[in-house]
């Protein structure tokens, strides 16, 4: 999808009412952050959890366990999923092209320092990657209450990018239901149902999360959940 499809699909949904121009200006950006400005009409519950637990076989705490340390207790924030950018994605994404004329979008290394504290500024980096190139900007955010990087639409079960955005920021379900394509598309499930937290961690958080004790963090919630 280029700026002029997302465009169009933001007219048709009735989002935009501005010129076909194919440039993500402020006025798309406006019409972009609207669309996405849908939830959480529907946060998920205990019935919920115990569905998708059952679906994946594994405890209902384990389900809790990645809620909980994903989300840090907000799925939503001002009406939209939480998102966190990712500069290293999106330079990856992009054959490194915006590494030095956008390098506080675009990074060949992860640096912390590019990841700004509140969600303004990250979908504001979102926004701006974006309008440089519409897929890898969707592809290199994470969403919601499982942080989901949107490089994995295909696998949850997304047409393109911004197809998995726009169900992100939905409901707190859609997002349960994108956890669960996720964990089985990518073959999780064994780490998950045996409690290998650093397996699981490493399919679903990346080789840094010893750096970020995700596995650690991931068991403690883990057992908090199962008192």
């Amino acid at each position: 999808m280029d700026q002029l499809d997302l465009q169009k699909r933001l007219t048709a949904l009735g989002y935009y009412h501005g010129l076909l121009d194919g440039r993500i200006g402020p006025q798309s950006k406006a019409a972009i952050l609207a669309c996405l400005t849908a939830g959480p009409d529907y946060p998920v519950d205990a019935r919920d959890i115990a569905v998708a637990a059952s679906t994946l076989r594994v405890e209902e705490a384990k389900v809790w366990a990645v809620y909980d340390v994903e989300s840090s207790g907000d799925a939503f924030i001002g009406g939209r999923p939480t998102i966190l950018f990712e500069p290293h994605r999106f330079s990856k994404s992009t054959g490194h092209r915006f590494d030095r004329s956008h390098p506080a979008l675009s990074s060949r290394t992860w640096n912390r320092a590019l990841y700004p504290r509140l969600q303004g500024g990250r979908w504001e980096q979102l926004l701006s990657a974006v309008a440089l190139d519409v897929d890898a900007g969707f592809m290199s955010a994470s969403y919601g209450a499982f942080q989901i990087l949107g490089e994995n639409y295909a696998v949850c079960g997304a047409p393109d990018p911004w197809s998995f955005a726009w169900r992100q920021a939905q409901t707190e379900g859609d997002q349960l239901d994108a956890f669960i394509h996720f964990i089985e598309g990518r073959g999780l499930t064994g780490a998950l149902r045996r409690g290998d937290w650093a397996a699981f961690a490493r399919g679903y958080n990346g080789t840094a999360y010893r750096e970020n004790k995700y596995d650690e963090k991931l068991a403690a919630a883990f057992a908090r959940r199962m008192k």
